[in-house]
This record gives structure tokens, C-alpha cells and sequence, in this order.
């Protein structure tokens, strides 16, 4: 297979496509077709050194389809997203044709969206997701701020909260508009230095 790899740690420079045996996956692991892989700031902490050593192959998150699962959980061809289980640090990671990934970050979807579109959700939810329930441990009703609110996270943040129930606060630098944070999703929204919006 063709894979991305880290040559040495250092800049963008020093990552190279190179063909890679195919991995295959063990007990409790899926084998995923990548159509897609998500570039995420953490990989460029990877690739250059500073989080100590890592796998040959970066990527935390990738979206496509199973190839083979082991244990006959998921049939071939399934669309999937899937995130960590050590990819990119412990176990090569989704910047390659093919990643095996434990089958516990493994989820299937069903969706319209492009790959290219898709691959940019899962990672970036799940930060909203345990910041706002594990972290915190919010409850339906409560009051959050999301401050950035038009950043990935930041939407992503404000779309968790509001279907779990809660109250959304928003603040940004930006202007908020309806593509960016939805009608639904906020109940009040700050823009800039000293200007103030409101929507219910």
C-alpha cells in the first residue's frame, strides 16, 4: 500500500509517500479502506519530535470503508469514520491506503456527505463531546459559554450542547450567522470588541 511517512522528525518537509506492506488486522481490530484522512494539529507535534516517539505512518482520524473485520462485527464495504486507539502514535497511523484500528474507535455511518467532508467530524466532535460531558459533566438546562464560537470546535461545541439541551452562550471574533452557528444552536451570541448580538 502507499503511506505517508515520517522520515525523520523535523518540518512538513520530512514526510515522503512510500509503499508499506498491508496491515493486517488482529483480533479486536477492523482493517479500514482510507477514502480520507484528517489532518489534525497534534500530527504536526508527532511528526516533529516533540511528543517523543511515534509511528512511521501519522494520522489520528480517517473515514472509508472496512475491509476486513476478524470478528464479522462490520461487512466489508461499511462507510466508517474512526479516531485514536493509538493511531499515529503507537500504531501507524491513517495517512495511508489502509490503517488497522482497535474495532472499539471504529463507527459505522450512514451519510451524503463527501469523505473529504465526513473525515473532518470525528475527532473534533469528540473533543466537544468530552469537554462538555466527561470534563465538565453538563446536564440538559445548564448555561455554557463557547468561546470561538466559529471555530471547528467551537461549532462543533455549540451543536453537542445544544442537542444534549443545554443553553448555549457564544462568543467570536466573527461575525455568527446562520451557516456558522445555526438558528436552533444559540440562544445568545457576542461578536467582536464591544458589539453584541442577541437571537433567540
Amino acid at each position: 500500500m502507499k503511506a505517508v511517512v515520517i522520515t525523520a522528525y523535523g518540518p512538513p518537509e520530512v514526510l515522503a509517500v512510500t509503499e508499506l506492506p498491508d496491515p493486517v488486522p488482529a483480533a479486536g481490530e477492523i482493517l479500514i479502506r482510507v477514502a480520507a484522512f484528517g489532518l489534525n494539529h497534534a500530527e504536526a507535534y508527532m511528526r516533529s519530535g516533540a511528543w517523543g516517539n511515534v509511528a512511521q505512518v501519522p494520522g489520528i482520524e480517517c473515514a472509508g470503508t472496512v475491509q476486513a473485520d476478524p470478528a464479522g462485527r462490520l461487512a466489508a464495504g461499511t462507510p466508517v469514520v474512526a479516531i485514536l486507539g493509538g493511531m499515529g502514535r503507537t500504531r501507524n497511523g491513517s495517512y495511508a491506503e489502509l490503517v488497522t484500528v482497535p474495532a472499539s474507535n471504529v463507527v459505522p455511518v450512514s451519510t451524503s456527505l463527501p469523505w473529504t467532508d465526513l473525515v473532518a467530524l470525528p475527532e473534533v466532535y469528540a473533543t466537544a463531546w468530552a469537554g462538555l460531558h466527561q470534563n465538565l459533566g453538563l446536564r440538559p438546562g445548564q448555561t455554557v459559554l463557547v468561546r470561538g464560537a466559529t471555530s471547528s470546535l467551537g461549532q462543533a461545541a455549540v451543536n453537542v450542547a445544544a442537542e444534549a439541551g443545554m443553553t448555549v452562550i457564544a462568543t467570536t471574533r466573527s461575525p455568527i450567522t446562520e451557516s456558522t452557528a445555526g438558528k436552533r444552536d444559540v440562544s445568545r451570541g457576542l461578536e467582536g470588541p464591544g458589539r453584541r448580538r442577541t437571537r433567540r
